[in-house]
């Protein structure tokens, strides 16, 4: 019983997370960035959170906080100043201004470590909020195209979970992920690929004029770059000593849990794109 209910949890709350990310992707520009500003700045005081060495004291509570708040605020204007393209040099100014407060901010606090203090800071910005404010970049190009992003990472983690499940023999990087298999994987590739490429033959046109070969290609691209970007979570989370990043999401764990394999994949394809759309297969 308990089973089961664990499992309707699971299923309610992953949908509730799909209908987010779907509805902030073709629900206009308006939400779109709303969706963007949520994910960074929920993921970044995430992600400061896991990573902090040890719980801040009473006196460090505050300060804590001020220097959290910030960086989550920094991630914020990194997302608004890629979206209002006409605002660019504006909001660029006031991110570096972001960079120097948070660089001289330090110079005041008195406990912890300070090199890992920024570090974590800085870390966040590059590893969470830099992938999120570069959706904007494909939602440029087609907000089909970035939803479709975000289905070939269900489709991998799915396949390549049942996959490993009926026939993982082979370790992909037992240190890492244990459970992980190279069945998993080469299952969940050959799914996300197909798929993909389906997408190409029956909605052509919604994809940024990509055709079946180059969405394939897309296929493959986002398969790799998501057991990659997985295995860079797993690798925060086991040095971190954590299960999951957080508890945001009950029956799934933390807000980067669920976007752990999109922070690579759209880095990765936004190269791959600007090879592609340069010459459209």
């Amino acid at each position: 019983m308990k089973m089961n209910s664990n499992m309707m949890m699971r299923t309610i709350f992953g949908a509730i997370y799909v209908a987010v990310i779907v509805c902030g992707i073709l629900c206009g520009p308006f939400v779109f960035l709303l969706l963007l500003l949520l994910l960074s700045t929920l993921a970044v005081n995430e992600f400061l959170t896991m990573t902090k060495p040890e719980p801040p004291t009473p006196a460090e509570a505050t300060t804590e906080l001020l220097l959290r708040s910030l960086d989550c605020v920094g991630a914020a204007l990194m997302v608004v100043t890629a979206w209002t393209g006409i605002l660019f040099t504006p909001g660029i100014v006031t991110y570096l201004l972001y960079l120097v407060m948070r660089l001289i901010i330090q110079l005041y606090v008195k406990n912890g470590n300070a090199l890992t203090g920024l570090s974590l800071s800085l870390m966040s910005q590059l590893y969470v909020a830099l992938p999120i404010t570069l959706m904007t970049v494909v939602y440029r190009l087609s907000p089909h195209l970035l939803l479709l992003l975000f289905i070939l990472v269900w489709v991998n983690d799915t396949f390549a979970y049942l996959s490993g499940m009926t026939l993982g023999r082979h370790k992909l990087w037992e240190r890492i992920s244990p459970k992980k298999t190279w069945e998993g994987f080469f299952g969940g590739a050959i799914f996300t690929v197909l798929i993909a490429a389906a997408c190409g033959w029956f909605f052509n046109g919604y994809f940024g004029g990509l055709g079946t070969v180059a969405l394939a290609i897309t296929g493959l691209t986002v398969s790799i770059a998501g057991t990659y970007g997985d295995l860079i979570e797993s690798l925060i989370k086991r040095t971190c000593g954590v299960k999951d990043s957080g508890h945001l999401i009950p029956g799934h764990g933390g807000i980067l849990d669920r976007i752990d394999s999109i922070l690579l994949v759209i880095p990765v394809s936004v190269i791959l794109f600007s090879l592609l759309f340069s010459y459209v297969i």
